[in-house]
């Protein structure tokens, strides 16, 4: 996946983790473009993993004087990016125009719904709002 759709797509997640990746996606973009050259549009996530991190001990007191160890782990998000070869971009490319051409084909055959301002207002009684019952009046 390109790194750019990447961050698009964590950008509307409703995850706890979401923001947490984004931030190591987007590190990782920034180290890619300075510290290696690399051209951000080209840049693809390669593989990303979570692995084992440090540790935090403390001190967990017990009844009676004793005592135990908390421990409270972490983890290490690792994300690996690289550049996109011509022929993937190529391939990118491609799979972007047919979906577009599918999406423009999609929306020719929906039908047009009914603009706002045509429906009625909704009422309790199942009248439009500005109808008066004869009956009433």
């Amino acid at each position: 996946m390109r790194v750019e759709d990447a961050l698009l797509q964590l950008q509307v997640t409703v995850k706890r983790a979401s923001k947490t990746v984004y931030q190591v996606i987007h590190s990782a973009r920034a180290n890619a473009t300075h510290n290696h050259g690399l051209d951000p549009d080209r840049l693809l996530v390669a593989e990303a993993f979570v692995g084992k991190g440090y540790f935090k001990k403390r001190v967990n007191y017990h009844a009676k004087g004793k005592c135990g160890i908390k421990e409270r782990p972490e983890c290490r998000l690792t994300v690996v990016v690289r550049e996109m070869t011509p022929e993937e971009e190529a391939e990118v490319a491609r799979l972007r125009v047919s979906n577009f051409r599918k999406l423009t084909k999609r929306e020719r055959r929906l039908v047009p719904h009914k603009l706002i301002e045509t429906t009625p207002i909704w009422n309790r009684k199942g009248r439009a709002a500005g109808q008066v019952d004869n009956a009433l009046v």
